[in-house]
C-alpha cells in the first residue's frame, strides 16, 4: 500500500481532474492548498507543472420566485508551476480562470456571465517526513466584467498543516480567508484521508468528502459530495444589486482515466440541489432554483 494512491484519488474526487472559491473566490480555490499539501507529503514524485481544464453543464431548471427556466454552464482552466527551492521548501505559482454562464429570462435580472481570474502563490515547508505546513495567497478579480472597481479585487489566504499519522491515515487542518466578504469570509480546512488498501481511499472533510476505488493503475472511480459557489461584484445597475453569490450542494460520481503518460481524462455526473442566488446591497430577495442534474468533463496534463 502507498499513500500515493490515497491522494491521487482524493484529487480526483475533489476536482474530477481539476479544481480552484466559487463566489468572489471559488470554493475550489480554498481547498486547493489542502490538496497540494497532502500531495507534497505523500507523493514525492509530484509533477513540477500542471495544466487543467474542465467544464460542467447544468440543464434548465425552474426559477421558483420569478418563474421561467435557468440553464448554467461552468468552465475552469488553470496552470501551475512548482519550484523546489530546498528539499524542505517548495514554492508554486500559477493562474486560474473560471466562467459561469447563465441563460435566464429577462425577468430574473441576472448577469449573462460571471468571471473569476486569480494569481496563485504558494509555499510548502516539510518539517519532517510526517508534517507539512502550507500557505497560499490568491489575489483575484471576480465580477460580471462589465466594469472595474477596487471592490472587484479579493485576496484569499489559506494556511494549513498536514500530518501523516500512519501509512494509511493522513490528517489535515487549517483556516482559509476566502475573500467572500458577504457570504463565507472564513472557512475551515479540515480533512481525513484513510487508505485501508491500495484500491480504496476514503476522504472525509469540508467542503469535500467521498470514497474512491482504483481498479488498476490507470483508472480511478469516485463518488462523493461537494459544496460549490462564488461571490462576484456587479456593475450593471439594472440588476438591482452590487454583489451576487451563487451556491449549491452536489452529489457526484465519475471516473478519471489516464490516457497517456502525462494526461488524464475525467468524466462525471451528479445532481445539484439547494441552489440559490443571494443579492447584497439590494432589496432583492434570495432567488431559489430547483435542483438539476449535471455533467462534467475534465482534462489534466502533468509533467
Amino acid at each position: 500500500m502507498t499513500m500515493k494512491v490515497a491522494f491521487s484519488t482524493l484529487c480526483c474526487l475533489i476536482t474530477v481532474a481539476a479544481s480552484s472559491c466559487a463566489l468572489a473566490q471559488d470554493t475550489d480555490e480554498v481547498t486547493k492548498p489542502v490538496k497540494e499539501a497532502v500531495a507534497a507529503s505523500v507523493r514525492p514524485e509530484r509533477p513540477l507543472t500542471e495544466a487543467t481544464v474542465d467544464t460542467t453543464w447544468l440543464p434548465a431548471s425552474k426559477i421558483r420566485s420569478t418563474g421561467g427556466d435557468l440553464t448554467m454552464g461552468e468552465v475552469k482552466a488553470g496552470f501551475s508551476r512548482r519550484f523546489v527551492v530546498t528539499p524542505q521548501l517548495d514554492l508554486s505559482a500559477g493562474m486560474n480562470y473560471s466562467l459561469r454562464e447563465i441563460d435566464a429570462p429577462d425577468s430574473a435580472r441576472l448577469p449573462d456571465a460571471l468571471h473569476l481570474i486569480s494569481l496563485n502563490l504558494g509555499a510548502e515547508y516539510h518539517v519532517n517526513k510526517a508534517l507539512t505546513l502550507g500557505l497560499r495567497i490568491s489575489p483575484s478579480v471576480a465580477s460580471d466584467f462589465t466594469g472595474f472597481t477596487g471592490s472587484d479585487i479579493r485576496v484569499p489566504v489559506a494556511a494549513h498543516a498536514g500530518f501523516q499519522v500512519s501509512r494509511s491515515l493522513f490528517l489535515l487542518g487549517g483556516l482559509a480567508y476566502t475573500g467572500m466578504n458577504r457570504s463565507y469570509p472564513v472557512l475551515p480546512v479540515l480533512g481525513l484521508v484513510y487508505t485501508p488498501t491500495e484500491q480504496w481511499t476514503f476522504a472525509l472533510g469540508f467542503p469535500r468528502t467521498g470514497a474512491i476505488y482504483r481498479p488498476d493503475k490507470d483508472t480511478e472511480l469516485f463518488a462523493g459530495g461537494e459544496f460549490a459557489g462564488g461571490e462576484y461584484q456587479l456593475h450593471d445597475p439594472a440588476l438591482g444589486a452590487k454583489v451576487i453569490t451563487y451556491r449549491d450542494y452536489r452529489a457526484v460520481a465519475g471516473a478519471e482515466i489516464r490516457i497517456c503518460s502525462f494526461a488524464k481524462l475525467g468524466i462525471a455526473g451528479g445532481y445539484a440541489f439547494a441552489r440559490k442566488f443571494v443579492f447584497y446591497d439590494s432589496n432583492r430577495a434570495d432567488m431559489n432554483l430547483d435542483g438539476a442534474p449535471f455533467g462534467r468533463a475534465a482534462l489534466k496534463l502533468a509533467w
